[in-house]
């Protein structure tokens, strides 16, 4: 039973709390002051018997309990809101679907989806939100995304979501075609370490996997690099000098066809990372959602 002292404000200060990493960024995203969201999770934490962050001078940190409360808060907030929704936009084209899309995944199937859904009668409006894997969650967390399009993360940032497996997505090795190690021969990453470098930069969902395969080839890493996930930066950067840019396939999936980049063979292997679905665990999708899901299911098995 919920203990009746609970209401809906310590739910909300508690999730921006855990969004924002921070008491006063929470406050500023609430229009309250600082003192009422610090009282709220102090009323809160004392209702649950529990301690959900830990305070410090870099802001707050979700507790293990704090993580495990919040799975399931986040997915109640949601489906709260989802029910005003429905009595607020009765109309089927007036429902909002909030799609959150990993740009260096997603890239490849949401536009495909999008026209698919389209076509087989989708009668709403797609919100697409593109930003980092972690970010991305959490809003799904909040209940400010309906689902997630990005990789599979690690099993504590998984607590109360449900993944669906859709393709899975190698890292590849691109640079300008003419490139002095584009030959056509494979290419050992000492070699191609010489070269200066643009990956990801730490924090990003592939970093630990590019870095496994520099470890693995007894190097530290290549000395000169530029770390951004800006692949805007990055292709123009790559396509006027000897760099050689390390992504996700997708990303570069259209330069590739095009011509424009190459893809360097290595001569060792390196693998990807599954890409699918990610939805709140026990939901149940609107009609909208499940005509959307289905579009991406097509789209991904066509890859």
């Amino acid at each position: 039973m919920i203990d009746g002292r609970m209401k809906l404000r310590h739910i909300a200060c508690f999730l921006e709390v855990a969004a924002r990493s921070g008491f006063g960024r929470a406050a500023d995203a609430l229009s309250l002051t600082q003192p009422a969201v610090s009282r709220a999770i102090a009323e809160l934490e004392d209702i649950l018997g529990a301690p959900l962050f830990e305070r410090g001078r870099g802001g707050a940190v979700l507790t293990p309990q704090g993580a495990a409360f919040r799975a399931h808060a986040g997915a109640a907030f949601a489906e709260l809101g989802r029910g005003i929704d429905t009595l607020r936009r009765p109309a089927a084209g007036d429902v909002v679907l909030r799609v959150g899309a990993l740009p260096t995944v997603a890239a490849r199937i949401m536009p495909g989806a999008v026209r698919r859904a389209k076509e087989t009668g989708l009668d709403a409006t797609i919100n697409i939100e593109a930003g980092p894997n972690g970010w991305l969650l959490d809003l799904l967390n909040e209940g400010r995304l309906d689902l997630v399009v990005g990789r599979l993360a690690e099993p504590k940032a998984m607590m109360g979501l449900a993944f669906e497996h859709l393709y899975s997505e190698p890292i590849v090795f691109v640079a300008r075609r003419g490139h002095p190690a584009d030959t056509g021969h494979p290419v050992g990453l000492v070699e191609l370490a010489r070269h200066p470098f643009i990956m990801p930069g730490q924090g990003s969902i592939i970093r630990p996997e590019i870095d496994r395969l520099f470890l693995m080839e007894g190097l530290a890493g290549p000395a000169d690099r530029i770390e951004t996930t800006d692949a805007s930066f990055s292709r123009a950067y790559v396509g006027a000098s000897d760099a050689v840019w390390v992504i996700s396939h997708g990303v570069v999936a259209g330069d590739l066809d095009a011509g424009t980049l190459v893809r360097l063979p290595l001569s060792m292997s390196i693998s990807g990372g599954p890409v699918g679905l990610t939805t709140r665990a026990g939901q149940t999708p609107l009609p909208q959602a499940a005509i959307f899901l289905e579009a991406l299911r097509e789209v991904a098995r066509a890859l």
